[in-house]
């Protein structure tokens, strides 16, 4: 959504493999430099969306991090018009401070089950319960949404 609403003025990056971009250099230039700054026709500013990186923003320091952290601020420090959002679905408390300290986090959006009538806007028929997108998606699809055994007890994969 963020990449079609900015994109007459932010080149978006969606990346899915971030321990892989931050492992390999080459990979890492293409998608910091984006598209020609030569090109007059290019927004000025680009938006890196890294889905799923639990693994490198938790609260232990790791070499992906410290590439992450380089990298933005190597990019502010140059005057790069970059923006840079990570999808997670660690609880904030486990993140490495770094990452979440004033200056560099400009927020952090939860985004949590829809309650019974968004959900049933969204989804166009009324909902029992609060459910979650993924949830409202597979109802959309005629699938039952997955939900865990009520035991009273955590489960973890």
């Amino acid at each position: 959504t963020l990449a079609r609403e900015w994109r007459s003025w932010c080149q978006a990056d969606c990346v899915l493999d971030p321990e892989v971009l931050f492992s390999e250099p080459g990979y890492l230039m293409d998608v910091a430099i984006g598209y020609d700054a030569d090109d007059e026709d290019a927004p000025s500013w680009r938006l890196l969306l890294l889905e799923d990186c639990d693994e490198l923003i938790r609260g232990e320091a790791s070499q992906p991090l410290s590439r992450l952290l380089n990298l933005t601020d190597g990019m502010r420090g140059q005057g790069r018009q970059v923006l840079v959002a990570i999808t997670t679905n660690e609880d904030p408390r486990q993140l490495h401070p770094g990452v979440i300290r004033p200056g560099r986090c400009l927020a952090h959006i939860e985004i949590g089950p829809l309650g019974p009538a968004e959900a049933g806007a969204w989804l166009g028929r009324p909902v029992a319960g609060p459910v979650t997108l993924a949830e409202l998606y597979a109802m959309r699809d005629g699938h039952a949404p997955a939900r865990p055994p009520e035991t009273g007890t955590g489960l973890y994969l």
